[in-house]
């Protein structure tokens, strides 16, 4: 007989890991499985971005996360430099840990957990729970869904044993080469080969004392041919990351390591390789994140440049947008369209990440080239003082810039409530917090200790900035068993920065519905939010665009060009 569980989540990285704790915190089972064993390779990840943390938060692992071992005095500048003994073109500022343990817009920041550190870290927390299984060098070999589940055939890759599961619902989080979406015949769109790149890793002991360059966190090589490689820190002690770009494959697998190091410090300098990893850097988005029972999140769903470290932090989102609607409809609340949701939500939202890190990718090398760029002459130091102006001012807007971690709106969205007001305008750099009903619901400190978000919890949350009446929403609520609390906030600045008197904040913290009074239909209100609206014309409007701009894949298809349409519908 088939072993039966609720979700199965088929993939051990970081999405599979998050979407399995935040299951678990809900009380759902679930068994994840991995094709690996428990021990990690290389980090491909290493910045933690702002949102992943404030979901991390609600996960309760931030602690972990902000003691791993990264030393807190680090400066995590990014410097643009012609090598490390040579010239420094300019530096893009940022606060060391010790410095801010937050944000101007968030209780959290960014901060450097790699994923060597990061996904032990959601294992133990995902393992925290009896009901969720994680099993290691377990393979998909097949499923097969219908109207009432998934069958899915494993092999224990260790014992040759098959074995049957009978899940609710499956979750690809399998990476960008994914098993599951091949299985579902999802076709990808967009630049599937942008260049080849290879991260060398290298244990560089006294990294400090080999240079006279101040101290950062990732350093940018130019020379005449412009960007070619950067170092990044892996450990905060002696491990680093070398990654060459702009080469093809045969020259990376042939690559003189030793010169290259040279080059990067002005000599020889003593150093191990500990790992090479050759890989493809490429901007593809899956058609649909979706089919019947089956769903796609992570890299699976789509694969960004790495520049801006928005691959991993826009997959946490997918698991975390997932997460609150497996629970409503394994729980019975949930309505008929919540979970179509899902795709319609969070392919847009993808689709913005993946415009803007390559966009990232082009900052780091546009107008970064010139023959007099280690020219110790006045010609010279104009070139390096115009190049470097010019690298600061874009990569600026690509390192931890709160608009595209924070300002995505779910907008339209067939489980949103508009409200007839200006949506505020794009901004993937800057940030205006905002209670725009699809908005990430804004961050205020209520105490020392508290964000307005920590009241979010795994059901509804109502915040109540005057003593409107709110009991008929509270009876809506449980009469569809939507788990609602309401807090009464008598911040002042809350009170102004949300705008109307009534904000009604989903358990993803995105906002589904605000105004000052309670509307007539509270149930009406309560069925849209929890995806029972029958909101059909809405959702089927696939003349809305996006605000990136269509990328073109081998066939001539833009990556935007079916952002919007509707997917295969989730079976409830």
């Amino acid at each position: 007989m088939p072993i039966e569980t609720p979700v199965l989540i088929v993939g051990g990285g970081p999405i599979g890991l998050a979407l399995a704790a935040d299951l678990g915190r809900r009380g759902l089972e679930a068994i994840l499985i991995e094709r690996r064993a428990e021990k990690l390779g290389a980090a491909r990840m290493i910045e933690v971005g702002v949102r992943t943390m404030e979901i991390c938060r609600q996960l309760g692992v931030t602690d972990e996360i902000w003691n791993w071992g990264f030393p807190h005095d680090q400066p995590l500048d990014n410097v643009f430099v012609t090598h490390l003994d040579g010239y420094e073109l300019g530096r893009v500022k940022a606060p060391s840990f010790n410095t801010h343990r937050s944000s101007p817009f968030s209780p959290e920041r960014a901060i450097p957990c790699p994923q060597t550190w990061f996904d032990p870290i959601l294992k133990e927390r995902a393992r925290s729970f009896p009901h969720i299984q994680l099993r290691y060098q377990t393979e998909l070999q097949n499923f097969v869904q219908d109207a009432d589940g998934v069958t899915v055939d494993l092999v224990d890759r260790m014992t040759g044993r098959s074995q049957q599961v009978r899940a609710k619902y499956l979750i690809g989080c399998d990476g960008s080469d994914s098993l599951v979406r091949s299985m579902l015949g999802i076709q990808i769109r967009g630049q599937r080969h942008l260049d080849w790149s290879l991260n060398v890793y290298l244990k560089i002991p006294n990294f400090k004392y080999l240079h006279r360059t101040a101290p950062a966190f990732r350093y940018v090589f130019i020379g005449p041919e412009g960007t070619w490689s950067f170092l990044t820190m892996v450990d905060g002690k002696d491990l680093y990351r070398l990654q060459l770009i702009g080469v093809d494959k045969t020259a990376l697998e042939t690559a003189d390591i030793p010169a290259y190091v040279r080059r990067c410090f002005g000599r020889d300098i003593p150093y191990t390789v500990e790992e090479k990893v050759l890989w493809v850097r490429k901007m593809t988005i899956a058609d649909r994140y979706m089919d019947g029972r089956v769903f796609l999140a992570g890299d699976a769903a789509h694969a960004h440049p790495p520049n801006g470290g928005l691959g991993m932090n826009t997959g946490i989102q997918d698991a975390f947008d997932l997460g609150w609607k497996l629970e409503a409809v394994l729980k019975g609340w949930g309505g008929p369209e919540l979970l179509d949701s899902y795709d319609y939500e969070r392919r847009p939202a993808s689709s913005r990440g993946n415009e803007t890190s390559l966009a990232n990718y082009r900052r780091l090398s546009d107008g970064s080239a010139d023959q007099l760029i280690d020219e110790p002459s006045e010609e010279g130091a104009l070139v390096r003082k115009t190049i470097g102006e010019h690298l600061v001012r874009e990569n600026v807007k690509a390192w931890n810039p709160p608009g595209v971690h924070l300002g995505y709106i779910y907008n339209p969205s067939p489980i949103v409530i508009p409200d007839g007001s200006v949506q505020p305008q794009e901004d993937t750099y800057g940030y205006q917090p905002t209670s725009f009903p699809g908005a990430r619901a804004p961050h205020v400190w209520l105490s020392p200790q508290e964000s307005i978000i920590d009241l979010f919890g795994p059901g509804f949350t109502l915040l109540q900035f005057e003593d409107v009446p709110v009991d008929e929403l509270r009876r809506a609520a449980a009469a569809r068993n939507v788990p609602l609390t309401v807090h009464r906030i008598r911040n002042p600045h809350a009170c102004a920065l949300y705008e109307r008197r009534l904000v009604l904040v989903r358990p993803d913290g995105h906002v589904a519905w605000r105004d000052d009074v309670l509307p007539e239909d509270c149930l009406a209100l309560i069925d849209i939010v929890r995806g029972a609206g029958r909101r059909v014309a809405a959702r089927r409007n696939e003349d809305l665009l996006l605000a990136s701009t269509a990328r073109s894949d081998d066939s001539g298809a833009g990556v935007s060009d079916n952002v919007l349409k509707y997917p295969a519908r989730a079976a409830s």
